[in-house]
């Protein structure tokens, strides 16, 4: 069925509070492209990608100036021909960074329409292995005091969460380690905790950190440097004493590739908002299964959900600070540590746009 219309729109979203990570600093909100893509029967499919505010605008046009060409006429059902044409068209500026955050609204659009098309939720299309994944509070905290990451863990608890996610990075690994250990002692040993240090720290700190958290039983320390430094992943990997998650800010297929080659990662989490979408998301799934590796994600938990519980080899699921639940249908639901994928057809819920005019940017 071929494209009749593609509409891009861009907003930027308030946070309810500013939230810290070391590699992005304070945030007080973030950026929301959203793809629609009209066939000529009137189907209508629905992508999104997120980022850092005040770049929602550049990548918007990168979509409007350089793929709805391409996309309009073409036949909606060749998503990998079509994945393919925009990253040629793109390659030379491209190759990941700005270009794969465009192509993954498209993407997601695009096989959004095509599950509505078939009426099938995007789980089941993609091979429908289970609707629950094992799920875990993806808290942005480094800014906030103990006694509140204290009082937050106690709400994700009381919400259902059963693992935990608290942010490194601090000015001293002292300061860091006496957080971890308020925490581990306020959740006991049942809850499972992880500390993410968005690229805090060089090898030599990093590997000293690994050592040192191992005292509190995490289930793995994410990024602790910067995110392509494939031997340093490895070093750690097989020197520390704690397992390795990375992948949130790799771009690309081959980028994962190499972190496999080079044994640089325990808990691998792509991002397709980050990646290129959906198509080459189940990729790297499927690469991290040939690898006996799990496979988790990053952000954008309501399309996720759908992606990973077609994956056999679906370890955790992070629920994220930067969550558009206020503008969507059909948010996420959680029941005993598990997020639960929709079996309505496509990505499983619709954007409210009225919410989302407030916010809008213009291209």
């Amino acid at each position: 069925m071929n494209i009749k219309n593609v509409e891009i729109l861009s907003y930027t979203i308030p946070l309810k509070e500013p939230v810290e990570a070391y590699a992005a600093g304070i945030m007080t909100g973030f950026g929301l492209v959203i793809v629609k893509i009209t066939d000529e029967n009137g189907n209508t499919g629905q992508g999104y990608t997120t980022m850092h505010s005040n770049q929602e605008v550049a990548i918007a046009k990168i979509i409007e100036d350089t793929y709805k060409p391409i996309l309009i006429k073409s036949d909606s059902s060749r998503i990998e021909y079509l994945w393919k044409q925009m990253w040629k068209q793109s390659h030379y500026a491209g190759r990941g960074g700005p270009v794969s955050f465009a192509i993954s609204a498209v993407d997601a659009a695009l096989w959004d329409l095509l599950a509505k098309r078939l009426k099938q939720p995007l789980w089941r299309l993609l091979g429908g292995y289970s609707p629950k994944v094992k799920v875990y509070a993806g808290n942005i905290d480094l800014n906030f005091s103990i006694d509140k990451i204290l009082d937050n863990i106690t709400k994700n608890i009381e919400d259902g969460y059963k693992a935990i996610k608290m942010r490194l990075g601090r000015e001293s690994l002292k300061e860091d380690l006496q957080r971890v250990e308020a925490v581990r002692k306020h959740i006991g040993d049942e809850i499972e905790l992880m500390a993410d240090a968005n690229e805090a720290w060089r090898v030599d700190q990093a590997l000293k950190a690994s050592n040192e958290l191992s005292n509190f039983n995490l289930t793995w320390l994410e990024e602790p440097i910067t995110p392509d430094d494939y031997k340093g992943y490895a070093y750690l990997k097989n020197n520390g004493k704690t397992p390795i998650a990375a992948g949130e800010n790799l771009h690309t297929l081959q980028e994962f590739q190499l972190l496999f080659h080079f044994n640089g990662v325990d808990f691998p989490e792509p991002d397709y908002t980050t990646c290129g979408g959906f198509t080459p998301f189940m990729k790297i799934a499927k690469l991290a299964e040939a690898n006996n590796l799990p496979v988790m994600s990053h952000g954008a938990h309501d399309v996720h959900i759908q992606l990973l519980s077609a994956c056999p080899n679906a370890a955790y699921m992070e629920v994220h600070a930067f969550g558009i639940e206020d503008y969507i249908s059909h948010p996420l639901k959680i029941e005993n540590g598990y997020g639960l994928a929709s079996d309505l057809p496509g990505i499983g819920f619709e954007f409210d746009f009225d919410k989302l005019k407030q916010h809008k940017t213009n291209l």
